[in-house]
């Protein structure tokens, strides 16, 4: 008796697992849950030894690689593999491998093979019970997607792979001798429970076995048996079938996940309602067996050849189905589930972290474990209770000498995965482990007498609350940053490791003010006093030592939040915004962390480092010391920085601020652009064909103005009224008339217009009319004959034989008659550098930076190297050196005003952020889009509310024709605009229709043809249609109905020529199958279900699944049963999934 109290402890894991071509999935997952299951069961001893079997099918046997059966050896991590080969095996005699080849073998399993439906299961197991012990309880784990071979679902001709198989099992000596005892199927169960060897198994079923109770009922037996599960996957990725086998084998232990850890498991537990009769069956013939899996068929032992038989069969089959499914029981797997209907480990597993805490080697065992699963897969430490429990034990352990690289191993780890949502989760759960309440304590009540004062804390008498909001918070988070500094949370206050943006400053600068700082125990208040450390803790200054090892600032905000403590990084960068804000008390022991630590910031292995927030929380501290020691009239002191790291520094900030104004609203002085403005016509010449006095500006070097010279007139008439229109004999400099300006960016020429009613395009000089008609190489982009005004820089077209009866220095006659000739544009740096070039704005004298502003500092700085960047880059040139910007082809007149402004914002380190106009919350206009691209619209709103705007419709539900259109003016969007944010709705065919018939009929998005189609028609005041998914148009489910018939007829075709013919095993059991299919396929197609009660026609057009027949039957429209009013509501919540709670 006690050796077997002895046995029942002892427990090996056996993972057996269907390896044939479908498996990739679960194959896949070992690759995740395997080094777990092996961490877990080092660390908690569950399992004396871990080993993996993959099993495929009897075309497979002959094979040498990827054959029947693959054995990994049984891993025993208390049996070491050594160079004495006889050491290297366990108590059983079979020898045992490392972790390491069992991981390998696992990773190296290939899906192949698998010929027929089902596979050679029994084979599995029977391999599997002669791997077993007798002094311990193998924990089978069975993987697949296909049925064994028993005789209701293989194949029967003699060289089938079930034939096969029995031949393989029946053979007396085969299996160690228990080959016989698995070639049936309840044999094979009886003998996993009752033999000398057991064992439980879990099974871990496809949902595509699920489908059909006749297939999935035979695991369901199988663990019912042994005292398992049966689980089938919702959801068939590999990270979730490791996820469910891990936490299956973590309640089986009695381990529970506590918090937000304890979610739904993908996966839904299968078990029967009945199990009276489940002990009589005595074969897988036994039709006594038939409520558990499929024994035998009802109708008729065999197929019968008669033609027309085949219709009894699928009746029969299906008959057979729904007696087996009304009798088993689906509920989605959660730890309460598990909790009650899991069986369990016999004896639960102990306190992890006390074992940690007095066991030496438990501890060393522990850091290897840790550190193993860290680097294969960090994120199963927030979702696996071991781990996290020996993780905060490790945390708290301030003895264990690898602490500090298992959180640097930690950290570094998650920072590459690659999904945000789940590394952030993975940081706020990592920072939450830390807690070094009891080391700090430890650390204050160790320190001398004379040692304690200076001192810091935080008086909880003292209240910082504001009695009244006296007006509305300027910024967008002030309201969270007014809480009490108590409030805040740990992943808050450890945030300056990893960023240093205002908003992190401003939480740690308020909690660095309300210090209350004290020189002595005199000056201690009497409430303080008479505290301890552990109520009020006291931090002194000489922790701000490097003999101390800058403790000060490391456990500073241990006085906020107990067990509160910064790495090295991390507590330096708070020294440096104590002397950012000139906190007098701390002054001095902040310049000596940060001195200390001024050859570490250049080091470009520390991405942190590399911030606008940090290097200019350094910048500013490194200044405020300059001015300090100024103060105190200190002269040839070191600074806080190097010489070239500030150097550095300013210049990274100043490219990376430049890259943030690039959109930033400058306002440029620019000549005017008359648009048929009216102005004195200037210097007069008299035309010596027309002799009318002209402007200048349209005279040809022959003497003859430009309308006596042009040829393009309509007719005679046309000629005689254009040449005399807005002229006399009379006119002179001062006679006004119509100016315009040529539209050609580069030449931008200025003359007088005689026929302003006849100028109806963009206006465009004569010389530049002329180019167009010249040849390449004799064209010039400046071509008009001009003199440039001195005051508005506009140029005015003056041929050359009177250039020199032009006034000295030149005006315009504009400028002359006092009109406003210079404008003000508002522009930014961008446009600037579209006709500029990008050298006034950023000198890159050897093409360093590929691609300008595009980067972040730290990967910018990354590809070219610091020193490279300091040498070759410089922001801003045109302040120092002699460039002339253009715009519009316009010299800009006020060039130093506007590039010190420009300078301004780089060098307060802001940029100008705008409300979008859709949201109007406060944006970088560096990342504000065009609302529409349309011409006119000259609305910009953020990426969040383009995406929200256009990409309302989706495939398979309703069309908002709202949503094709610009919000604001309310045309149709660009086609770049549409394409990048409507998910794909641009390509909607008849999307044109649906627009012009809005109001009329509301249209759907066909999930199929993406075809947008009528969907019902829209009534006035009826209010929005119910959401729709998945919606397919008519034409689209009558194919699928039509295809789903010709391939029902077409099978049930081929099963009647395999009857008629008298074809047996493979090709007949083929055929079976795919009738079968094809027959539920066009069940659940049909828009009609046959009441099980009076046996007529039913059609559901909307509503719930509860069908109440007039014959007063209550059926469900799911799968056909009937039920009273009472069990309807529990058939839907724990065969459905339905929702519903009664006390």
């Amino acid at each position: 008796m006690a050796e077997e109290n002895a046995s029942d402890e002892i427990y090996d894991l056996l993972i057996l697992v269907d390896a044939t071509s479908s498996m990739y999935y679960y194959l896949d997952s070992l690759k995740t849950s395997l080094p777990q299951v092996i961490a877990i069961s080092n660390l908690t001893d569950s399992f004396s030894r871990i080993g993996v079997l993959a099993y495929r099918d009897y075309t497979e046997a002959g094979r040498n690689r990827n054959g029947l059966l693959e054995w990994s050896g049984w891993y025993d991590q208390h049996n070491v593999k050594t160079e004495n080969e006889n050491e290297n095996r366990d108590a059983s005699g079979l020898q045992s491998i490392k972790k390491e080849a069992l991981m390998s073998m696992a990773s190296a399993i290939e899906p192949t093979g698998g010929g027929d439906f089902p596979e050679a299961t029994k084979t599995g197991l029977a391999r599997a019970y002669e791997l077993m012990r007798e002094d311990a309880t193998t924990i089978i784990l069975l993987y697949t997607d296909a049925p064994p071979h028993c005789r209701t679902v293989a194949e029967k001709g003699s060289s089938t792979n079930f034939k096969k198989e029995q031949a393989a099992l029946s053979t007396a000596q085969s299996y160690g001798g228990f080959g016989p005892q698995f070639a049936d199927w309840v044999s094979a169960a009886n003998q996993l429970h009752k033999g000398a060897r057991k064992a439980q198994v879990f099974c871990f079923l496809d949902p595509n076995l699920r489908g059909n109770a006749l297939y999935a009922g035979f695991y369901t037996y199988l663990s019912t048996m042994t005292r398992g599960a049966c689980l089938y996957l919702t959801d068939t990725n590999s990270y979730s079938i490791a996820q469910v086998t891990v936490d299956i084998l973590l309640a089986w232990m009695g381990v529970e996940k506590a918090g937000a850890e304890n979610n739904a498991i993908p996966a839904k537990m299968m078990r029967y309602k009945d199990v009276k009769d489940i002990k009589k069956a005595k074969n897988e013939k036994d039709a006594v067996a038939n409520s558990y899996f499929w024994a035998r068929n009802t109708t008729f032992s065999r197929p019968n050849a008669q033609f027309g038989r085949n219709a009894t069969i699928a009746q029969d089959h299906t008959s057979l189905r729904e007696n087996m499914e009304a009798n088993v029981a689906e509920a989605t797997v959660d730890a309460q589930l598990l909790k009650k209907h899991l069986s369990k480990k016999k004896t639960p597993l102990g306190d992890f972290a006390k074992r940690y805490e007095r066991d030496e080697q438990y501890k060393k065992l522990v850091t290897e474990q840790l550190e193993g699963i860290i680097q294969q897969d960090v994120s199963s430490m927030s979702l696996n209770p071991v781990f996290g429990t020996l993780w905060r034990a490790v945390c708290n352990d301030r003895e264990n000498s690898a602490r500090d690289e298992l959180v640097k191993s930690f950290s570094s780890q998650i920072d590459m995965i690659k999904n945000a949502e789940t590394r952030a989760k993975m940081r706020n759960w990592l920072e939450e482990s830390y807690d070094f309440a009891a080391e700090i304590l430890e650390d204050l009540e160790r320190a001398p007498e004379s040692q304690r004062f200076p001192c810091v804390f935080l008086d909880p008498t003292t209240d910082f609350q504001r009695a009244t909001q006296s007006q509305k918070p300027e910024l967008e988070d002030e309201e969270e940053d007014d809480r009490p500094i108590t409030s805040f949370r740990r992943d808050e206050l450890l945030e300056i490791g990893r960023s240093c943006d205002g908003r992190v400053l401003r939480r740690l600068g308020k909690v660095l003010t309300r210090l209350t700082y004290v020189e002595s125990l005199e000056d201690l208040p009497p409430h303080i006093e008479s505290t301890t450390n552990a109520e009020v803790p006291r931090i002194p200054l000489s922790f701000a030592s490097q003999d101390a090892g800058w403790k000060f600032w490391k456990i500073l905000l241990h006085v906020v939040l107990p067990g509160t403590k910064l790495s090295a990084r991390p507590s330096v960068v708070l020294a440096a915004l104590a002397i950012r804000i000139g906190l007098k008390p701390l002054f001095g022991a902040a310049c000596a962390a940060v001195m200390f630590w001024r050859d570490r910031w250049n080091n470009i292995e520390t991405p942190e480092n590399w911030s606008a927030g940090c290097l200019g929380l350094l910048l500013d501290a490194d200044n405020e010391y300059q001015r300090q020691k100024e103060v105190n009239d200190e002269k040839n002191m070191e600074r806080l920085l190097h010489k070239g790291d500030r150097e550095l520094f300013s210049r990274l900030l100043a490219y990376h601020y430049a890259g943030l104004n690039i959109h930033t609203t400058l306002t440029a002085e620019i000549g005017w652009a008359p648009e048929k403005s009216q102005a004195p016509i200037g210097y007069v010449v008299k035309c010596r064909t027309c002799k009318f006095p002209r402007s200048v500006t349209i005279m040809n070097s022959n003497g003859r103005c430009g309308l006596c010279e042009a040829s393009d007139w309509n007719d005679a008439n046309h000629k005689t009224r254009a040449t005399a229109a807005n002229v006399t004999n009379e006119d002179t400099a001062v006679s006004n008339l119509y100016w315009v300006e040529c539209n050609v960016r580069t030449c931008r020429a200025q003359y007088v217009c005689y026929n302003p009613d006849d100028l109806r395009v963009r206006a465009k000089c004569y010389y530049c009319r002329v180019q167009s008609k010249l040849p390449q190489e004799k064209k010039s982009n400046d071509p008009a004959p001009t003199l440039e005004c001195t005051k508005c820089l506009s140029k005015i077209i003056w041929p050359k034989p009177w250039q020199d009866a032009a006034p000295t220095p030149f005006n315009c006659p504009a400028c002359m008659a006092g009109i406003n000739t210079i404008e003000q544009v508002e522009t930014n740096a961008q446009q600037i550098t579209k006709e500029n070039g990008d050298q006034w704005l950023l000198q890159d004298k050897s093409n360093t930076i590929k691609e300008p502003f595009k980067k972040s500092i730290f990967q910018t700085v990354s590809a070219v190297t610091p020193q490279l960047f300091v040498d070759k880059i410089t922001v801003l040139p045109a302040i120092q050196t002699e460039f002339s910007l253009v715009l519009r082809g316009k010299r800009i007149q006020n060039q130093s005003t506007l590039l010190k402004n420009l300078w301004q914002w780089i060098e307060t380190r802001t940029s100008e952020r705008t409300p979008c106009s859709l949201c109007f919350t406060s944006i970088p206009n560096k990342l504000l889009l065009p609302a529409c691209r349309r011409a006119g619209c000259n609305q910009l709103i953020c990426k969040a509310c383009l995406d929200s705007w256009y990409g309302l419709n989706a495939s398979g539900a309703i069309i908002n024709t709202a949503a094709l259109f610009c919000p604001f003016c309310r045309r149709p969007p660009s086609a770049r605009t549409l394409s990048a944010y409507g998910k794909g709705v641009h390509a909607v065919v008849n999307l044109m229709k649906a627009v012009q018939e809005r109001g009329k009929w509301i249209y759907a998005w066909c999930t199929d043809c993406g075809t947008a189609e009528r969907y019902m028609e829209q009534e006035c005041a009826r209010g929005a249609p119910p959401a729709i998914r998945e919606w397919r148009c008519e034409t689209c489910v009558q194919s699928e109905q039509e295809r789903a018939r010709v391939a029902m007829e077409e099978a049930l075709a081929a099963l009647q020529v395999a009857e008629t013919q008298e074809i047996k095993g493979q090709e007949q059991r083929a055929a079976m199958r795919r009738y079968e299919r094809e027959q539920r396929r066009i069940i659940r197609l049909s828009p009609t279900r046959i009441c099980p009660r009076c046996k007529v026609l039913t059609e559901k057009d909307g509503g719930c699944n509860h069908m109440a027949c007039p014959c007063g039957a209550d059926w469900c429209w799911c799968c056909g049963g009937e039920y009273d009013e009472d069990g309807m509501l529990d058939h839907f919540a724990n065969d459905h999934g339905g929702w519903g709670y009664e006390d």
